[in-house]
């Protein structure tokens, strides 16, 4: 309930629920559960369970939320073993950050922990030997699409070397080309000081005919050179570069150092230990949609 107005999924469903979002995204709610200085009692805020109950008995509606596909590869805790795959349908965001190289702190993928805080824990949960039962069939080619952003470990503004592969899905006019040269792919491989994708439309746009995530990344540019004649050159501050790119269909990230692993969360559950993950749009069961309840589609003067 404490992060149900900052997760990317109560944020979507208030662009698309003005109901939803008077109850859930204003305000009052925001400082209720996000402000140190918030009271915790519940009897203090009668209001709460007033708004619940409205959202549990008005919202008939479904809204159906497509499915996306993670695939992490990890490395067990025995040296004597190999690497284990595993396949994670999540439906709102992705996040990765690099795991600090101490024995103190080396856990596997297979401990999934949800996350408390913006920043990733550094105290690996316990292992669950029932998380590494296989998962669905992915599809044959490798494919990353959903959301993540990524956080170091020590703090956001850590920088973190990182390869990103990723294929953006071809327009109309576009098809007859990609058919020629479907192997045909986009890489980023820099410092990020964030990398985001997301599953969901962005700004309560419609969703699009195929599945695609959008990609937001912040990059440290580098550095300039800037002479000062008689003086010794000097270098300019840090600069970073933000942009978002749209329409992806398939995404791949691996740390650029094969020793580094990653810590990936995935809808609020972190893995450990990952070497490296991929992403695809469309979960490959049967399945497809997350239904999910609203009042309605309606959106509100906003």
């Amino acid at each position: 309930m404490r992060q149900a107005c900052t997760h990317p999924v109560s944020k979507y469903l208030g662009t698309i629920d003005y109901r939803y979002n008077s109850l859930f995204q204003d305000a009052a709610w925001r400082d209720l559960f996000h402000k140190p200085e918030a009271p915790v009692v519940a009897q203090e805020n009668p209001d709460v369970v007033s708004r619940v109950t409205q959202y549990m008995m008005g919202a008939n509606g479904a809204h159906q939320l497509p499915i996306a596909e993670a695939m992490l590869t990890y490395k067990q805790k025995s040296p004597d073993e190999d690497s284990c795959q595993k396949f994670i349908p999540f439906i709102g965001m992705v996040k990765v950050g690099i795991v600090e190289q101490t024995s103190a702190t080396s856990g596997d993928s297979d401990d999934a922990a949800p996350l408390g805080s913006s920043l990733l824990s550094s105290t690996p949960p316990q292992i669950s030997p029932a998380l590494k039962e296989a998962s669905p069939t992915p599809p044959s080619s490798p494919s990353v699409t959903t959301s993540f952003c990524a956080y170091s470990s020590v703090g956001q503004t850590e920088l973190m070397g990182l390869q990103v592969d990723y294929w953006v899905a071809p327009t109309e006019r576009k098809k007859d080309m990609e058919k020629r040269d479907s192997s045909s792919k986009n890489t980023l491989k820099c410092n990020f000081r964030s990398l985001q994708v997301s599953r969901l439309p962005l700004g309560g746009a419609e969703p699009s005919p195929q599945p695609t995530m959008s990609m937001t990344v912040v990059t440290k540019e580098k550095n300039k050179k800037v002479m000062f004649l008689p003086k010794k050159s000097k270098d300019k501050e840090v600069e970073s570069k933000s942009q978002v790119i749209e329409s992806i269909s398939r995404l791949i990230c691996t740390a650029k150092q094969q020793q580094t692993m990653l810590r990936v969360l995935i809808d609020g559950v972190e893995w450990n230990d990952v070497k490296f993950f991929q992403l695809a749009a469309q979960w490959s069961s049967h399945v497809k949609h997350f239904p999910i309840g609203i009042f309605g589609h309606t959106k509100g003067p906003y």
